[in-house]
This record gives structure tokens, C-alpha cells and sequence, in this order.
């Protein structure tokens, strides 16, 4: 009797827009969860195609900021003596205030032992000379051309509310950070700051061959207050984005998930609703409330089995139909987006969950339906 019933509720008008409804929500989270899945798969090769050097900084172990930190500049000479220290510079970064006919910008200035190897190392070209002394400073081209500073002129720089003239005696280029600020050796900008002993960190690289073993031996004979962490730490922050995008993928598949209880919730009401007659008959006929909960359970867990199954052919189909039209249209990449067989269980087991939550309410209450209230 049980069969005969489900199929009879089964071929009710509103079976089929309640498979499209889940097919809708569930193709949602498999087009989402295919195309991550094909920009996680790319990363490594992105990866690989960064030139990432042997470079390391030292900065204090408290600090989490490159402006923070604190490094006593005298330990340059105990990273200089080690045999695979290729290049080692140390530096300094000071906020100040630069004055010129413009206004005022609030700018770092940058403090190296040696400007001259500093723009060496970095490939910068310079266009006039570098900072020697106290009275003469460097400025990035990017803060040059903001500020409409020239060469040879006179700017007032203002340290701890001391302010100092200086001249210009170059603009850098260097292609990075250091194009937007002021340069000038470490020792000069020490005296502007009236501490001979600051220092932000040290930079340093390293022979390729035995470059754990110099490792493990500077970090042994360091002081503990210092760390050393490696620059362009590319394959650490792929992953550190591969696990935010999936943490912001499983919360937003929550709120498709909380979706879809309600839709079934829904679903199930409107099925008591329409078949009231017939489930009054099928009390009527003998059955028990225990028969009724499941035939009104297995109704809509047949509804989001179909439902899911279909929105995750939609979503994986939609998206790479998606993914060549752009490509025909001349976009200049490629997406190929798929998704794993556990993803599929999943997202299987997740919506027949959430609708098993959603209906039991509903087939509960009617299950307390007397077989008196047949409307026969």
C-alpha cells in the first residue's frame, strides 16, 4: 500500500518545480566549488613561474610589521662573516614629515649601511648621486614626481618634531617600495633620530648550496629576540589563500544549505496541503502514523536526491559552457572547472540532510492527524 501511495503523491503537479527548486540551490554550490577547484589546481604552476630569491630578513620577534621592528644594526657583522652570506645590508624605516612647495607628505624614510650596494643589489638606476651625509637625501622617483621634487633642491624633513633642511642629491628607481620613500645612510638618518643604535632589520641573501645548513647556524648563534623569515614566500601564501577561499566557500554553502531546509519545509507543507485527501485515505485504510512520517519523509528525500543530482550535472556543465564562451570570446585564460567524487557525496549527503531537518516538522504534525478528520 505504502508504494502505491508514494507514487501517487509522487505524480502531484508541484513534484516537478520542487526538483528544479533544489536543482537551482545545489547547482549554486557545485559551480562555485568546480571553479575553486580549478584555480586551487593552477597555484602550484603560478607558483613556479614566481622568481623567488634566497633573500631573508631579520627582524625582531615581536614585531609584525617590517616598521615595528627592531634589530640592533651591529648584528650585520656577525651575518657578513658567514662564508654563504652572499649580500647583507642593514636598515632602518623612520615616518617623517617632507615639506616642499607643494604641501606636506607624510613619507618613510629609509636608513642603509650602504645606499650604494643597497641600489646595486636592487638593480636601481639613480639619477644624479647617492646620500652620503646627515645634509643630503635621495628620493624615490614615484615620490618625486608626486611631490614635484627636483634634483639639488632643498627640502625640510621632519623627525620626532625635529626638522632638518636637506638637499637632494638623486632620484632613485628600484622598481619597489623604496620608489616612495626618501633614502639616506642608516648612520645619517641616526643622527636625525638622535638614537646611534636603531635599527629596523637586515636584509641578507644566500648561496643556493647549503642554504638550510647556514640557516640552522645563524639562527643558533642569533640572539632568541630575532627571527629570520624568508621574502616572497609564494607556496605559503597560496596555500594561506587556497584555505580562506574555502573557509568563505563552506560558509556561504551554509547559508544555501539553510536554503534548502526551508525549501523542503515548504515543499512538504504544500504536499500536505494538496494531498490531504488522499493521506486522510491512507489513514483511513489502516495505516499508522509511523507509515505516514516515512512516506512523507521518503517523498522529499526523493525530491532532494533528483534535485541534487541534476544541480550538480547543471552546475559543472553551466560552468564550463560558461568557461568556453569566454574563451571564444577571446579571453586570454583557461578554465577547466571539476569537481572531486568526494565533493559529490557530499554535497549529496549535506542536501538530503537539510531536507530531512526541513520535512520533519511538517510530516510530524500531520502523522497527529486523526483518521476521523477524512473529509469522506
Amino acid at each position: 500500500m505504502q508504494p502505491l501511495a508514494f507514487k501517487m503523491l509522487f505524480r502531484k503537479k508541484g513534484t516537478a518545480s520542487a526538483i528544479i527548486a533544489i536543482a537551482l540551490l545545489i547547482a549554486l554550490v557545485a559551480s562555485v566549488n568546480s571553479l575553486v577547484n580549478n584555480i586551487n589546481s593552477q597555484m602550484p604552476m603560478l607558483s613556479a613561474l614566481s622568481n623567488v630569491g634566497q633573500t631573508y630578513l631579520l627582524t625582531s620577534r615581536s614585531s609584525t610589521a617590517l616598521s615595528d621592528s627592531q634589530v640592533d644594526p651591529s648584528l650585520i657583522n656577525q651575518i657578513q662573516n658567514n662564508p654563504n652570506v652572499i649580500y647583507a645590508t642593514s636598515q632602518q624605516i623612520v615616518q617623517a614629515v617632507l615639506g616642499t612647495n607643494l604641501g606636506s607628505y607624510t613619507v618613510d624614510i629609509l636608513g642603509v649601511n650602504n645606499v650604494t650596494t643597497y641600489l646595486i643589489h636592487d638593480s636601481g638606476g639613480i639619477n644624479g648621486s647617492v646620500s652620503l651625509n646627515r645634509g643630503e637625501v635621495d628620493v624615490g622617483v614615484v615620490l618625486a614626481n608626486l611631490a614635484r621634487v627636483s634634483l639639488h633642491e632643498q627640502v625640510n624633513v621632519t623627525v620626532n618634531g625635529q626638522t632638518s633642511q636637506l638637499t637632494v642629491v638623486g632620484i632613485t628607481e628600484t622598481t619597489h617600495q623604496s620608489d616612495t620613500q626618501l633614502i639616506m645612510p642608516q648612520s645619517a638618518l641616526q643622527e636625525l633620530t638622535q638614537n646611534r643604535h636603531a635599527g629596523s632589520y637586515i636584509e641578507f641573501s644566500l648561496k643556493t648550496a647549503g642554504e638550510n645548513q647556514t640557516l640552522t647556524s645563524l639562527s643558533q648563534t642569533l640572539p632568541s629576540d630575532v627571527k629570520i623569515t624568508k621574502v616572497q614566500q609564494v607556496q605559503t601564501f597560496i596555500q594561506d589563500i587556497n584555505g580562506q577561499t574555502v573557509n568563505f566557500i563552506n560558509v556561504w554553502s551554509i547559508a544555501v544549505y539553510v536554503v534548502i531546509t526551508a525549501a523542503s519545509y515548504i515543499i512538504a507543507t504544500r504536499l500536505i496541503d494538496e494531498s490531504r485527501y488522499e493521506l486522510c485515505m491512507f489513514r483511513t485504510l489502516g495505516a499508522k502514523k509511523k507509515a505516514t512520517i516515512t512516506l512523507i519523509i521518503l517523498y522529499t528525500l526523493t525530491i532532494a536526491f533528483l534535485g541534487s543530482l541534476i544541480g550538480i550535472a547543471v552546475g559543472i556543465v553551466g560552468t564550463q559552457i560558461a568557461a568556453t564562451g569566454i574563451r571564444w570570446l577571446g579571453g586570454s585564460f583557461t578554465l577547466a572547472p571539476f569537481l572531486q567524487p568526494f565533493q559529490v557525496v557530499e554535497i549529496l549527503l549535506l542536501a538530503l540532510a537539510a531536507c530531512l531537518v526541513g520535512c520533519m516538522y511538517p510530516a510530524a504534525r500531520t502523522a497527529q492527524s486523526a483518521a476521523s478528520e477524512n473529509p469522506l
